[in-house]
């Protein structure tokens, strides 16, 4: 007599979890919220998370591998920055965009080179790029907001090709080019490998040092990125500007069942995590909870979604 098979959390949230909780929230966010499923506030969710979503694309790569990065706020600040300056002064889009993405390398493989080649751990080497950057950001802009940003620069935050924003369709773009690289390259592979095992990864021929280097490579040019559509949405370049976009991206790759021990993740799984933190996000405006609450509200999602992940994965081994 064949017995029944017993039911394992681990394997059915791992499978449908986050889709339920998508779920469950827009349902009740729309009994909540009158007018939470009009066109409006849907197309502001999505362009309010634009910015905070590309980070996290980036983000998942890293935190894949078992590492970490703090510093978007500050980075966000200073390239945006910068860009705003070229853009203001030459009135070029294409230039700030070059300057922007170079600007995204640098910091990118800075972070990578450290924290490979001295065995820093990416915590420590992220916090102190949090304080450099927005220093820098002040520094460069004397503390003060850049305007006078061309038309073809602000388009990128809030332009419309027809009735999609512009910043949606960079997001797109972005999650296409991110999803290919992590399914469908060596390199991608090699990202779960490392994450996984990061000897036996070596053992196998990989070069972990370089696999993490290429991801934050990778997550400095999405940073790039993202700080010209941040800067293009506020219309100016503000020196302030970032604050805690650290704490969404990282929240919506944590809550999207990316696991911060490494070795599992996925970018599908990102951006329902960002879709989440989003309406919650939308909805404690609309009922207008404190900000104080909010960010208390993140900090327990956080601490929620890593629970989670640990009951998930014991429960995964004991169905093995």
């Amino acid at each position: 007599m064949n017995k029944s098979k017993k039911f394992n959390f681990g394997q059915f949230y791992g499978k449908f979890g986050i889709l339920i909780i998508l779920v469950a929230l827009f349902l009740v966010s729309s009994i909540a919220v009158p007018g939470f499923f009009s066109l409006f506030n849907l197309t502001n969710i999505l362009l309010a998370i634009a910015c905070t979503t590309i980070l996290a694309l980036g983000a998942t790569f890293v935190i894949i591998l078992g590492h970490i990065n703090i510093a978007y706020g500050s980075e966000l600040a200073f390239i945006g920055c910068v860009a705003c300056m070229v853009n203001a002064k030459t009135g070029n889009v294409l230039l700030a965009i070059i300057v922007a993405l170079a600007l995204g390398i640098v910091l990118g493989s800075l972070c990578g080179f450290i924290i490979t080649k001295f065995a820093i751990p990416a915590f420590i080497m992220t916090l102190a790029l949090t304080e450099a950057a927005r220093g820098l950001a002040v520094k460069v802009t004397g503390g003060q907001t850049i305007s006078g940003l061309s038309k073809s620069f602000t388009f990128l935050g809030q332009g419309y090709v027809g009735p999609i924003p512009m910043a949606i369709i960079i997001l797109a773009l972005c999650f296409i080019v991110c999803y290919i690289i992590l399914n469908k390259t060596a390199f991608g592979r090699h990202v779960y490998a490392v994450g996984g095992n990061a000897k036996a990864a070596e053992a196998s021929g990989i070069n972990p040092k370089t696999v993490v280097f290429k991801a934050y490579l990778m997550d400095g040019i999405l940073t790039g990125i993202a700080s010209m559509i941040l800067m293009a949405r506020l219309n100016s370049g503000v020196p302030g500007a970032g604050l805690t976009y650290e704490m969404d991206a990282i929240t919506a790759v944590v809550v999207g069942g990316t696991s911060m021990s490494g070795g599992s993740g996925t970018l599908v799984g990102t951006i329902f995590g960002a879709i989440i933190v989003g309406i919650i996000n939308n909805v404690q405006t609309l009922l207008g909870v404190d900000s104080n609450v909010q960010r208390i509200v993140k900090g327990c999602i956080i601490v929620g979604a890593v629970i989670i992940d640990v009951v998930t994965k014991n429960s995964a081994k004991k169905a093995r």
